[in-house]
Formats: C-alpha cells, sequence, structure tokens
C-alpha cells in the first residue's frame, strides 16, 4: 500500500486569476474521501455543478476512449440515478 498523495494541478485559468476550491476528493483505500464546502446559497447550484461535471467526463472518455460523449453522459446518468435512489440518511440522535 502506497502511502503517497497524488493531487492534481489547479486549472490554467485559476493559476492567472485565482479562486476558491469548493470540492476535492480522493480515492483512499478503495472508497470515496471528500472535503468540501457549502459554496452555494442553494442546493439546485449544486445540481448544476454535477451536470457541468458529469458532461466534462463524458468529454474526457470520448477523448480517451472508444465511446461516445453521449454514450458516457447515458452510463453517468443511469449510474447516478441508481446511486441517489439508494441514498439514505441516518435519523439524527435523540436526546
Amino acid at each position: 500500500m502506497s502511502l503517497e498523495k497524488i493531487e492534481l494541478s489547479a486549472p490554467p485559468d485559476v493559476e492567472e486569476h485565482g479562486g476558491v476550491e469548493i470540492l476535492r476528493l480522493f480515492i483512499c483505500n478503495g472508497a470515496l474521501t471528500l472535503s468540501m464546502q457549502r459554496a452555494f446559497e442553494q442546493p439546485e447550484m449544486w445540481g448544476r455543478l454535477l451536470a457541468e461535471l458529469a458532461m466534462q467526463v463524458a468529454q474526457v472518455y470520448t477523448h480517451e476512449t472508444a465511446m461516445s460523449a453521449e454514450e458516457a453522459l447515458a452510463e453517468l446518468r443511469v449510474a447516478l440515478e441508481s446511486g441517489l435512489d439508494r441514498v439514505t440518511f441516518d435519523p439524527p440522535p435523540i436526546n
């Protein structure tokens, strides 16, 4: 097991103009781990952010595999909807 932390660089426009990091994701021991800040007043902005992220992920698959952006986006949509259907929230502790 490697203890090396591998990080991405900030995008070039952030290096030039600055910006605020709102989300950092890592895979650690086979699981997703993250740190974040709320960043937006309304949750709908996170939905827009997730849609933009899905589009960019689909484009990466287009450039790096034989998959089209439409195929990749369709697979992402199915997995996202399936994942959201499984979301549960633990009830708050009773004091």
